[in-house]
């Protein structure tokens, strides 16, 4: 199979060019005279919780490669997960890394592809980091090829995958065309890494609210396993299943087996060696604080990757860039908004010290041009105030927002 090629290629690639990270243990102070200091010592709160750090998204560049350079303080018994989100495109993989996170830093729509490359999102609490590795939705080389996908849709879910601790597959619990099958090529990575630890995420239980029928696809979508033990009654199924879990839903549907879903389907695969599964809504937050504390108590003790302040690797401008690309994809029909061209013209901070955006959008056709403005300039007006909404909830600022449309 292609994928296994490429995997192995990569495997090679990222071994050859592995670097082990130095061992920091300094924290940061600031003196009387205002001067930032460093220690050797290690962190000694009582309570190193995430309300320690003063975390932040920057919005100017400066302090974005300020951010970066920062040694990763660690805390007293450092703890690290990290975790590679896969699963198919808008299955809601970027609205499950926002709530985990307690943060909007990666681009949500309805639309496939809304995401592009693989995004990292950071979450502290305690002594522990967790790393999430949101990654485009799961395609072929030929899918990728055929629709003109740049090339990190194949490599970026691949690149996760190694450096992960865990692996966590999302399947859109609603989509009746999917609901009952991990995708072949996602079965194939799991094979490869099998000696990973793998869980289950059924998204979107909101839509889906028989919990006999999710018992039934979780049957299937485990192959009524788990860790490689067959369960060998309901009873066994529902033990993987948490009571949380089990409340959000409202009603069970009588006489709905396993069988009956798989005849009336057709054939379906799964994975035996998910550890756990979790059904969660993303957009209702419903189940997420469970999702959260598992992986919490999953981390492994090591050296924090990045400095407690830091929500997200992404520059400024990528994130802005992604929210606009998000916004457009909202509203604009068919393939307009995935041949828009985004451009950053203006980047400044006013001397009221707010930050000034001011972007370009290039259109290919005057067609396409006449969607993007809309009747009166309507489309394009409220495109703007939606996106200088989703730019103060990333970056927990005001800003300045100029929108021109070529």
């Amino acid at each position: 199979m292609v994928f296994s090629r490429i995997n192995r290629s990569l495997f090679i690639f990222l071994k050859s060019t592995e670097v082990v990270p130095a061992r920091y243990t300094r924290i940061f102070s600031t003196s009387d005279n205002g001067e930032t200091e460093t220690s050797d010592k290690a962190l000694q709160s009582s309570s190193q919780s995430s309300k320690f750090w003063n975390k932040r998204v920057p919005i100017k560049v400066e302090e974005f490669k300020e951010q970066k350079k920062l040694t990763p303080c660690q805390p007293v018994n450092p703890h690290l997960l990290k975790v590679s989100i896969l699963g198919e495109p808008n299955v809601g993989k970027s609205t499950l890394t926002n709530r985990l996170v307690k943060w909007k830093v990666c681009a949500v729509s309805k639309k496939v592809h809304t995401t592009r490359k693989k995004a990292t999102a950071v979450f502290v609490e305690d002594n522990k980091q967790i790393v999430f590795l949101d990654t485009p939705g799961f395609v072929t080389p030929e899918l990728t090829k055929k629709h003109n996908l740049e090339a990190t849709f194949v490599m970026d879910p691949l690149r996760s995958i190694y450096e992960a601790d865990i692996i966590a597959v999302v399947v859109d619990i609603s989509n009746k065309w999917t609901n009952n099958r991990i995708n072949e090529n996602i079965l194939e990575v799991l094979e490869d890494y099998r000696h990973k630890k793998s869980i289950l995420i059924l998204n979107k239980i909101d839509a889906m609210k028989s919990k006999g029928r999710l018992l039934s696809f979780t049957k299937i979508l485990t192959c009524d396993a788990i860790n490689g033990i067959e369960n060998s009654t309901q009873e066994a199924s529902q033990n993987v299943i948490s009571e949380q879990n089990m409340s959000n839903l409202d009603s069970v549907e009588e006489g709905h087996s396993c069988s009956a879903v798989t005849s009336n389907r057709g054939q379906t695969k799964g994975w035996p060696l998910f550890s756990n599964v979790f059904m969660v809504s993303a957009l209702k937050n419903d189940g997420i604080d469970e999702l959260r504390n598992y992986l919490l108590n999953e981390a492994l003790p090591g050296e924090w990757m990045y400095h407690g302040s830091t929500v997200t690797d992404q520059h400024p401008y990528e994130i802005a860039l992604m929210t606009l690309r998000e916004k457009l994809l909202e509203y604009l029909p068919e393939e307009i908004p995935y041949k828009l061209d985004l451009r950053i013209t203006k980047w400044e901070t006013l001397p009221t010290g707010s930050p000034e955006i001011s972007i370009k959008i290039v259109c290919s056709n005057s067609r396409h041009k006449r969607f993007v403005i809309g009747p009166d300039g309507r489309h394009i007006a409220n495109c703007v105030e939606k996106y200088r909404n989703a730019l103060k909830e990333a970056f927990k600022k005001d800003i300045l927002v100029h929108i021109a449309v070529q």
